[in-house]
């Protein structure tokens, strides 16, 4: 009996994990028929995916982070729907949390389609890479999308920089779709990135003009050169280590301003103006989720795309290596 007791032990611990997995009934958010739903059915179904089983992911070994340079970015421009192809990794960023969010358009600028408010949106907020618990050194970056009825959703990243900052707090810092040149030690990533683009410090926003939540086309798209999400202040967390970031992140309640939105016209060269156009505002609890972690998708919108419809602000947009067109 001290032999099968264990063993019995053992078979119903196989069983019940069984039993757990099957229960994580997962809805796919990338087919033609997913596409064609509400901003609002899609919405739900990504944010229900990330209530299925809100344990984090688990870093990256360095072994497997090797994965990184052997795959195409490709996928990550051109990709549609809401999920990660295949069975590709997220290499970087892999652990973070998400929450629903609303754009909320404060009016007096120019910008159309989803910059004039939004309330179908999702935002992760995470870490670019695994933390030394014993270093202030931390890399935080944002991946928001916003929904539209119909059709695809829009969708960016932001980050403050990607060295990082010297802090525990993901509040301490600005995040921009622009950031700043790579740093030595980033430098095998960036070459990496500058096989398909040129202009691996930006994504674009031009799509975010183009329709509305809707799905209803603009006549004449206005977009803006860049966005600058500024934190309130009211969410603070410790500038040391105390506890992992994901603990953190999901003190943050439904109803909390994320960031303040600022957004510059046209490159500073050619005298751009920056106004505060909206807020980002959670509707909901803020989580960590395994699906969020492996699953949830952020496409990158090629920068090179904004340029080709305002070609005056290209001499002014930093690229890295030669010119040459999107290798994809």
């Amino acid at each position: 009996s001290d032999y099968v007791l264990p063993v019995i032990m053992r078979l119903l611990a196989l069983v019940l994990a069984g039993l757990v997995q099957a229960s994580l009934a997962y809805d796919e958010v990338h087919s033609d028929e997913y596409l064609k739903l509400s901003a609002e059915e899609k919405s739900e179904k990504i944010f229900r995916n990330c209530l299925e089983n809100t344990s984090p992911a688990n870093w990256f070994s360095t072994f497997k982070m090797l994965g990184l340079f052997w795959e195409s970015m490709c996928p990550t421009l051109t990709t549609r729907g809401d999920e990660m192809p295949g069975s590709r990794n997220k290499y970087i960023h892999t652990v973070g949390a998400v929450a629903q969010v609303r754009w909320q358009d404060l009016g007096s600028h120019p910008y159309t389609g989803l910059f004039k408010g939004a309330g179908h949106g999702i935002v992760r907020l995470s870490l670019a890479k695994e933390p030394d618990t014993d270093d202030l050194t931390t890399v935080p970056g944002m991946g928001l999308k916003f929904l539209r009825d119909g059709m695809d959703s829009a969708n960016l990243v932001a980050m403050y920089s990607l060295a990082g900052q010297e802090s525990w707090n993901f509040f301490r810092n600005d995040f921009s779709n622009h950031i700043g040149s790579a740093s030595a030690s980033n430098l095998p990533i960036a070459i990496k990135f500058a096989r398909y683009v040129m202009h691996i410090q930006q994504v674009g926003l031009s799509d975010w003009s183009t329709h509305d939540q809707t799905g209803t086309p603009v006549d004449s798209p206005v977009f803006p050169y860049r966005l600058r999400f500024h934190p309130t202040g009211d969410i603070m967390f410790s500038d040391t280590y105390t506890r992992p970031h994901t603990e953190d992140l999901v003190t943050i309640q439904n109803g909390s301003t994320l960031y303040e939105i600022y957004a510059l016209d046209k490159p500073e060269e050619m005298g751009g103006k920056e106004n505060h156009i909206a807020n980002l505002v959670t509707v909901s609890k803020m989580v960590t989720s395994r699906w969020g972690d492996k699953q949830l998708f952020f496409r990158h919108q090629d920068m090179l795309e904004d340029l080709k419809i305002r070609p005056e602000w290209k001499e002014f947009t930093p690229k890295f290596g030669f010119n040459h067109e999107t290798n994809c």
